[in-house]
């Protein structure tokens, strides 16, 4: 049986903030009391799901998450986020920063306290920064980074820091989950010096229990496993300096806590890393990474290859709370295709079409995927959409501008896993995306196929369906120049046109077609040639290939001084090349055969000129 526990998201659109309960029960929105009338600017629960707070222009408005019943009003304008602290005691906002004389007016990052809604202290925090205040799990700190120091606050006196740890140069830390919190803190290379990333115990600050030294890092995102005992590093660059990538070289690093084991992660393929996720049960970690269509591959807690995913466009991955099934996807401007594999028995479940989704998640119970089209990255197709793991869409609604959607979090012990996985559920009608469909889920019907666009001059020409119908200009011209069959002799052959083919806009369109082919275009060599003459040169150097049977059609005189100068720039090109070979270059492939066939091209040179001196003796 299915776990009768309910789970919940909530969600903001345009002009309005909603809470629905969500699948296995039946998904209904419900009544949500003192619910703002005006544009609503965030929300968020809390990581033990007990609240939940929104923002307005005025205040920010907390709330119990099960009854939805008010817990405290913070008469705060302007606030942009908010977050709480692990178990809830405590509320973070955060409001856009203004210069002020007065200290107090430019702190912008305020900690309140949700039992009472009083303010309990404050900081400047110029740029925004979603984990600018930084939790232990069990509510002991709060650390903020400050100029080459990382502080460390008791919740109950923040205007004085307990514990200070001095690192110069930082940009980055991180505070892991568990129950013996870490800190690791990030120094970007200068100069000669590389980059380097330290972890230390919060409280015990003398000495690092591991440190791991590295080049090419600007930035670096911390992965904590949840029990915080192992932590992967993504190093990245702004700019890739082997011109491979736009997006810079990323690296990938693992560190245990305990300092007994840190090793970069070997990848076999190059390109970018594109994103990394743990196995909250187990210590194992899968990677997609590559040049698209990346690779995705199971590590185990040695960093070593336990399975491959395969290769497809991927950017996408996520365990369920239990660690049982996996969520490979691509998304942005990949094609939104989603891969659910059973980790158990390593094989796929499904496959779904999540095609602009901007926001995918799992549901607490780890049976339900949410995937969502979000605004203002995506301002059509606004909508949620939920499936059970099988493929089944058992949920899906549309909104006009839909901002936000979160998961109410919830302890994955509330939703036992069972030993087999769930058969699917009745579900509504399938849809390829969140907002190809009624709110209501009810079936489309088919889209036709776009097909090829044709301008209106040419969209009564024949059938639509017809393989013959004209697209565009240059076709009727083509039709008119070669006959309905559009074929199209050798360029430089003579050209019969059929009698009758005098349409004046075909005329006209072949003869603006012909000016833009003859067009002189500079060559590698500094001379103009016509691309008429490109045309003409590639059709003789395909006729010169020796046909099935092995006979080479005779050449005219013409033909063979224009095949001799195309062999010629080959020869040309072949000296570069070897230039560049001889310097230490690493020539591609292709670039070494053309190297290779020196010689048979020379050798063909020679046999056209003796045949163009029999030609002159005869």
């Amino acid at each position: 049986m299915e776990s009768r526990e309910l789970t919940q998201f909530a969600y903001r659109s345009l002009k309005d903030i909603g809470v629905f309960n969500a699948p296995p029960a039946a998904a209904a929105e419900l009544p949500l009391p003192n619910k703002p009338t005006e544009t609503t600017k965030t929300f968020g629960y809390s990581a033990n799901g007990k609240y939940l707070a929104w923002s307005i222009a005025a205040e920010v408005r907390v709330v119990d998450a099960e009854t939805l019943a008010t817990v405290a009003v913070v008469a705060r304008p302007g606030v942009v986020s908010v977050q709480f602290s692990p178990s809830g005691a405590y509320l973070v906002t955060w409001e856009r920063y203004s210069k002020s004389d007065d200290p107090e007016a430019s702190h912008n990052l305020r900690v309140w306290d949700v039992a009472t809604g009083e303010q309990r202290g404050a900081f400047t925090q110029k740029d925004f920064r979603e984990n600018a205040l930084q939790w232990t799990d069990d509510e002991r700190f709060c650390a903020k980074m400050f100029s080459g120091e990382v502080r460390f606050y008791a919740p109950t006196a923040l205007s004085k820091a307990a514990l200070t740890l001095k690192v110069e140069g930082i940009t980055e830390f991180s505070v892991s989950p568990g129950l013996a919190p870490s800190i690791a803190v990030f120094v970007p290379e200068r100069g000669a010096k590389p980059a380097l990333v330290r972890m230390y115990s919060v409280g015990a600050f003398a000495r690092p229990v591991a440190n791991k030294t590295f080049f090419k890092a600007d930035k670096v995102e911390f992965y904590w496993h949840k029990l915080g005992t192992n932590l992967l590093v993504l190093t990245q660059t702004e700019v890739d300096k082997t011109g491979r990538s736009y997006y810079g070289e990323s690296s990938l690093y693992f560190l245990a806590a305990a300092g007994n084991f840190d090793c970069r992660v070997v990848l076999d393929r190059e390109g970018p890393v594109h994103d990394v996720t743990w196995n909250p049960v187990e210590k194992e970690f899968v990677v997609i990474y590559g040049f698209m269509p990346a690779k995705a591959a199971l590590f185990n807690h040695r960093a070593e290859v336990v399975f491959d995913f395969g290769v497809a466009p991927r950017n996408y991955v996520r365990f369920n709370p239990h660690g049982r099934v996996l969520v490979i996807a691509g998304f942005g401007n990949l094609s939104g295709a989603v891969d659910l594999w059973d980790r158990k028995k390593l094989k796929r479940i499904s496959s779904l079409d999540g095609h602009g989704s901007t926001y995918c998640e799992w549901s607490p119970d780890g049976r339900h995927l949410m995937a969502a089209t979000l605004s203002p990255r995506l301002r059509v197709d606004n909508g949620i959409c939920i499936w059970h793991y099988t493929g089944t869409l058992v949920f899906r609604q549309d909104y006009n501008e839909l901002y936000q959607v979160d998961w109410r979090p919830a302890s994955a012990a509330k939703f036992p896993q069972r030993s087999a996985l769930s058969p699917a559920p009745p579900g509504i009608a399938a849809a390829a995306s969140p907002g190809s469909a009624g709110a209501s889920g009810a079936a489309q019907p088919p889209a036709k196929p776009a097909g090829a666009y044709r301008p209106p001059h040419a969209r009564t020409r024949e059938p639509a369906g017809s393989s013959a119908a004209p697209r565009s200009l240059s076709d009727i011209a083509e039709r008119a120049a070669f006959g309905a069959s559009g074929a199209r002799p050798v360029p430089g052959s003579s050209l019969r046109i059929p009698v009758g083919a005098t349409l004046e806009m075909a005329t006209k369109a072949a003869e603006k077609k012909a000016r833009r082919r003859n067009r002189k275009k500079p060559t590698a060599d500094g001379s103009e040639r016509s691309a008429g003459e490109e045309d003409s040169d590639a059709a003789l150097v395909q006729a010169s290939e020796p046909p099935a049977n092995g006979d080479k059609p005779p050449l005219s005189d013409i033909d063979t001084l224009r095949r001799i100068r195309i062999l010629k720039k080959k020869i040309v090109q072949i000296e570069a090349l070897t230039k560049k070979r001889d310097a230490g270059e690493v020539l591609e492939a292709n670039q070494q055969v053309k190297v290779d066939a020196r010689s048979q091209v020379e050798c063909e040179i020679a046999q056209l000129n003796a045949s163009l001196s029999k030609l002159a003796t005869a």
